[in-house]
C-alpha cells in the first residue's frame, strides 16, 4: 500500500469520527431540544384589537368584529396544489392567493363570508387549511361616521375620535401562533396572543340623538353641533351626507360639515353684532329705526326681508330686521366693525381638539361702507362653521363664558370668555327669547320650555339659500347650545329651527323644570321638578 493511500484512509477515518462525535454531541445536548420545532413556528397577525366608544347610556358606538382569514400551508409535494383544485371546485370559482413562501404558507384572498364558512364546514377535506381569526373595528353608530372617524387596515385611527383617542383605545397587535413540521403538517392547535387588552372609553355623544338627527334630515344635507356650554361635553356632532349615504364626490360626503363646513352665518351673527354694538357704545337699548323694507347707499339698495316699521333692539333680533343692523353697520364703519369682530377672538381659531376642524374666516380688510352693512347681517366674506355658531349661542346664553367643546373627561375643560356688560347680554338674550315666543321661529316653540334662538337665511352663490338656526336652552340656565345648518333649504325658520327644536325636546322631555346639572364621570344628569 502506498503512502498516499494510507494517508487517505487515515484522513477519511478521522473525518468520519469527527462527524459522528459532532452529531452525537448535538443529539445529546439538552439545550437544543425542541429547536427543530421552533424553526417551524409560524406567527400570523390577527390585527390590532381596539377599544370601543360607548355613549353615556352604555350603548356601543363602535364594537369589535371578528372575521376569519384562510391560510394554506405550502407542504412539500403537490398535496396543497391538489387541495387548491378541490377548493375551487367546492366554491365554484377561481381562488386568488397571496403567497408568503418564506413563512411557508399562502393567504387566500377575495373570499366572502359565505365562502369562508363553506370551507369551515368542509375542513375535514382540506388538511392544509388553517382559519385565523381577524379582528377589526365595527362602526355601530353609522350616523356617527364623521365624528368617530376611520381606522386603517392595521387598526390605527386615521381621523375623528379614533385618531384623537388612539393612545387610549389603540390596543396592541394580536397574533396567532401555530407550529408545523418540515412537511407542513400542523403540530399544535393555533394559539391566540393579545399582548395588552384595550380600554373602552365613554364619550358624551348620545346615540339616540344621532338616530333622531338622521331621521329629521332625511335627504337633506347639512350639519348639527350641540354641546353643554357649562361643562363642554358634546352631545351631537352630526354631518350629512357620509360615504355610507352616497358615492357622489360632488356632494363632498367625506367633509365633516359640523367641524369643517364653512357657511355665511347670515342672521345668526346678529346677536354677536348687537352685543358688540352695545358694548362699544355704537348703540344703546333705546336706539330705534324705521324699517321701510330697504335702505339706499348711493345707487345700491340693501333690502330687508319685510317691512317692520318702528324697530328697537329686541324687536330687531326677534324679527331679524336687516334695516336695523344695516344702521349698526353704518354707525360702526367698515374698519371698526371688522376690528370689533376680530377682537372677539372667535375667528381664526379652533374650538375642539380634533384635527378636522377648520377655523372660521373673516375678511382681512374692510374699506367700503357697503362691506360694513353686509358684515352687520352676517353676509359678505365672513364664513363660519356650525361649531362656531354653537359656541356663539353658548356665550350669549351663559352671558359671556363657555366651556369649549370636548368629548370625554380625558380632555381637560377650557373656558372661553367674551366680555360685555351684563345689561348688554340681558338685552340680546331677551331678543333671542322673543325669536321663539313671537318672532321668526315661533313655529318651533316648546310649550314647556323657555329658550332663546336665532334664525338665519344665508345667501349661497352656488344655489338656494342655506337654512340656519342657533339656540340655547333652558333660557335661565343653559344646558345645551346648538347650531343647525340645512343646505339649500331656504329660510332658517322653515328647516333648521324645527330640527333644533326636536333635538332640544329630546334632551328636555315633558313639562319639566330644570333645577341644576351635575357632572357624573363624563355624562351629564339633569335633576327635574315636576
Amino acid at each position: 500500500m502506498s503512502l498516499k493511500s494510507y494517508l487517505f484512509i487515515v484522513l477519511y477515518a478521522l473525518g468520519f469520527a469527527f462527524a459522528f462525535l459532532t452529531f452525537y454531541d448535538r443529539i445529546t445536548d439538552t439545550s437544543l431540544r425542541g429547536k427543530d420545532v421552533e424553526n417551524y413556528r409560524r406567527v400570523v397577525s390577527m390585527g390590532k384589537v381596539r377599544g370601543r366608544f360607548v355613549d353615556p347610556s352604555g350603548k356601543y358606538l363602535t364594537d369589535i368584529e371578528v372575521g376569519y382569514s384562510v391560510i394554506q400551508l405550502m407542504t412539500k409535494g403537490n398535496e396543497y396544489l391538489r387541495e387548491r383544485e378541490r377548493m375551487e371546485k367546492l366554491l365554484g370559482k377561481p381562488i386568488k392567493f397571496r403567497e408568503y413562501r418564506y413563512m411557508g404558507f399562502s393567504e387566500i384572498i377575495g373570499l366572502s363570508e359565505e365562502d369562508v364558512y363553506l370551507l369551515m364546514r368542509n375542513k375535514y377535506r382540506f388538511r392544509t387549511l388553517l382559519f385565523i381569526p381577524k379582528v377589526k373595528r365595527k362602526l355601530v353608530c353609522k350616523e356617527c361616521w364623521h365624528i368617530i372617524g376611520s381606522v386603517s387596515a392595521d387598526g390605527v385611527g386615521l381621523g375623528g375620535l379614533e385618531a384623537f383617542y388612539d393612545n387610549v383605545i389603540g390596543g396592541k397587535i394580536g397574533n396567532v401562533v401555530f407550529e408545523s413540521d418540515a412537511l407542513g403538517r400542523v403540530l399544535s392547535e393555533p394559539e391566540i396572543y393579545i399582548n395588552v387588552m384595550p380600554s373602552d372609553i365613554t364619550v358624551s355623544l348620545r346615540y339616540d340623538l344621532y338616530l333622531l338627527a338622521d331621521s329629521l334630515f332625511k335627504d337633506e344635507r347639512g350639519a348639527i353641533f350641540a354641546f353643554n356650554p357649562q361643562n363642554g361635553f358634546v352631545y351631537l356632532s352630526y354631518s350629512k351626507p357620509s360615504p355610507l349615504d352616497t358615492n357622489d364626490p360632488t356632494l363632498s360626503p367625506l367633509l365633516n360639515r359640523a367641524l369643517s363646513g364653512l357657511y355665511p352665518p347670515g342672521s345668526t351673527l346678529k346677536p354677536l353684532i348687537a352685543l358688540l354694538a352695545l358694548r362699544d357704545g355704537i348703540i344703546d337699548t333705546n336706539f330705534a329705526v324705521s324699517c321701510k323694507g330697504a335702505i339706499y347707499l348711493g345707487r345700491r339698495v340693501f333690502r330687508c326681508w319685510s317691512i317692520h316699521g318702528y324697530t328697537k333692539l329686541e324687536k330687531a333680533i326677534a324679527q331679524s330686521c336687516n334695516v336695523y343692523f344695516y344702521n349698526i353697520g353704518g354707525k360702526y364703519g367698515a374698519e371698526e366693525i371688522l376690528n370689533s369682530l376680530k377682537g372677539t377672538g372667535l375667528f381664526g381659531r379652533k374650538f375642539t381638539n380634533l384635527k378636522e376642524e377648520v377655523p372660521s374666516r373673516i375678511p382681512v380688510r374692510a374699506i367700503y361702507l357697503g362691506t360694513a352693512l353686509n358684515l352687520a347681517i352676517g353676509q359678505g366674506e365672513i364664513l363660519t362653521t356650525p361649531v362656531f355658531l354653537a359656541v356663539l349661542a353658548g356665550l350669549v346664553g351663559n352671558k359671556g363664558w363657555v366651556v369649549l367643546p370636548r368629548f370625554s373627561e380625558y380632555e381637560k375643560p377650557e373656558t372661553l370668555r367674551l366680555y360685555a356688560p351684563d345689561w348688554a347680554y340681558d338685552a340680546v338674550k331677551r331678543g333671542m327669547l322673543k325669536v321663539i315666543e313671537e318672532g321668526t321661529a315661533q313655529n318651533s316653540k316648546i310649550p314647556w320650555l323657555k329658550f332663546g334662538g336665532k334664525t338665519g337665511t344665508a345667501q349661497n352663490p352656488h344655489g338656494e339659500d342655506h337654512s340656519l338656526f342657533i339656540a340655547f336652552a333652558p333660557y335661565e340656565d343653559p344646558q345645551i347650545a346648538i347650531a343647525v345648518v340645512v343646505e339649500n333649504a331656504g329660510a332658517g325658520s322653515a328647516k333648521a329651527a324645527p330640527i333644533a327644536s326636536e333635538i332640544i325636546k329630546r334632551l328636555f322631555p315633558g313639562d319639566l323644570k330644570i333645577t341644576n346639572a351635575q357632572t357624573f364621570n363624563n355624562t351629564v344628569s339633569f335633576n327635574f321638578l315636576r
